[in-house]
């Protein structure tokens, strides 16, 4: 079970918040002191819908799938995200994860692993069958072993449920890659007649071992996209993008990235697709909400 650091305030603190609610007493009355002191996350998911949270972490990936059952991260941002990360699922009042997923060891993927599996009650965690020598990849495989999660390892075809959304495995699916992102795990995500593809960092090389997997089985096909590595180029081949024929794309990408991402071509392609495409760094945080129809973005 993940550890719950208890807040410690001081006197000093004490005094401050104290005067700041017979402030607001005076002022405003006590339903201010209410509104201004007690922190009220978001009310769960109910009524049979499902939340896609794509969470702005700057040039990095986060998402969350919410469910009346639970929880679904993929992904935790960078290292210098972390805190933001830790904030927007606060204010969602989320304390326990069903399953956690590292889509590959890059630190933009993974620079908040630790952060979540030390602060919330992680129950299970998939991981690729690869590996890398930085510090945040150890920090992150301690904090799985501090906090004893099951470990699954992404193999294609596999599937998990949570409560009637269902999420399939669809890569990685060769057991060796020249290029970390190709070990990215892909996820299709489905309920009812609702289906969004989360690709990680996936590339060209891996795009083409799902078509030439998947491709006939119609399990590439979606409504929403969260797009490959942020982006770029060296993802979103025509090919692929043929088979997936997203209504929506989900591009995570920093603000004025070093990178340039996400690339004029790739945009062009989604663009004479027809798809609506929506950008953490032009929009923040994006929110599809779902009862089992087409998706709805709030």
């Amino acid at each position: 079970m993940a550890k719950r650091r208890k807040n410690k305030t001081g006197k000093g603190i004490g005094i401050v918040i104290g005067l700041l609610a017979l402030i607001a007493a005076l002022y405003f009355g006590k339903d201010a002191i209410i509104g201004a002191f007690t922190d009220k996350p978001a009310a769960p998911v109910s009524g049979g819908e499902v939340q896609f949270h794509f969470i702005d972490v700057g040039q990095g990936d986060a998402a969350l799938i919410r469910t009346e059952a639970g929880d679904i991260l993929i992904d935790a941002g960078t290292n210098s995200s972390e805190d933001e990360l830790k904030a927007y699922l606060n204010s969602l009042g989320v304390t326990d994860i069903e399953y956690a997923i590292f889509t590959h060891p890059h630190e933009d993927h993974i620079g908040g692993a630790d952060m979540v599996l030390n602060t919330y009650n992680v129950k299970r965690v998939i991981l690729p069958n690869a590996t890398a020598t930085s510090k945040t990849f150890e920090r992150m495989m301690d904090a799985i072993e501090a906090e004893k999660c099951e470990v699954i390892e992404a193999k294609p075809d596999e599937i998990f449920t949570v409560g009637e959304l269902t999420c399939t495995i669809l890569a990685p699916i060769s057991k060796s890659y020249s290029e970390t992102n190709n070990y990215s795990v892909v996820i299709r995500a489905e309920y009812g007649e609702t289906s969004v593809l989360f690709t990680g960092d996936a590339e060209v090389d891996s795009e083409e071992e799902m078509l030439a997997r998947y491709r006939l089985k119609g399990m590439l096909d979606c409504d929403l996209l969260k797009s490959g590595h942020h982006g770029s180029n060296t993802s979103s081949s025509q090919e692929f993008l043929n088979a997936v024929t997203p209504t929506f794309a989900v591009i995570s990408v920093g603000e004025g990235n070093t990178y340039d991402h996400p690339k004029q071509e790739t945009l062009a392609k989604y663009e004479a697709m027809g798809m609506t495409i929506y950008r953490t760094d032009k929009e923040g945080s994006i929110v599809f909400t779902t009862t089992g129809g087409e998706p709805v973005k709030k």
